[in-house]
């Protein structure tokens, strides 16, 4: 009886699988789908159409845009902007019924930002306070604290700008 309520806010248009654990203060917006055994941290927000996959670890304080899309087991740390329309992937080889599919989540370390748009390709990790340019296309790993755009995203230095 002591225990204060969950404050979590969720649309009534959203689908959240009875299995989701949602942190104090976690919005979910409309038409947002929230799958098995998903888990948010505290004071997350999850955009108008976004799908989170099943299993995926969410930290605190994380904001996710209009239709984002991140495939299950999907880990995401602490402080992390995921702008509208970002797609991640999890299948090197996608075909239907492909006897080849592993499962290759994207990891993104805290304090991390990725910019509306912005394709992840499977396997990848944005290191912790990386910065992803609207748009990009990431093939490979983001090295912590750096800055990629373009298509493929490569690395942008202080001679780029």
């Amino acid at each position: 009886m002591g225990e204060s309520a969950q404050r979590v806010n969720i649309h009534p248009t959203a689908q959240v699988h009875p299995s989701a654990i949602l942190g104090d203060g976690t919005s979910i917006w409309a038409c947002a789908n929230i799958m098995a055994n998903v888990t948010t941290g505290k004071n997350c927000s999850i955009g108008f159409g976004s799908e989170i996959g099943r299993g995926t670890v969410i930290g605190d304080d994380v904001r996710i845009g209009f239709g984002v899309f991140i495939p299950s087991n999907t880990r995401i740390g602490n402080s992390v902007f995921i702008g509208p329309s970002v797609t991640m992937t999890d299948d090197k080889y996608p075909r239907v019924n492909n006897p080849k599919y592993e499962a290759q989540p994207p990891t993104i370390e805290s304090g991390a930002a990725i910019g509306a748009g912005s394709v992840l390709l499977p396997g990848v990790t944005i290191g912790s306070h990386a910065l992803v340019g609207a748009g990009s296309i990431v093939t490979r790993d983001v090295p912590s604290g750096s800055v990629v755009a373009g298509n493929p995203a490569r690395i942008f230095t202080m001679e780029d700008l």
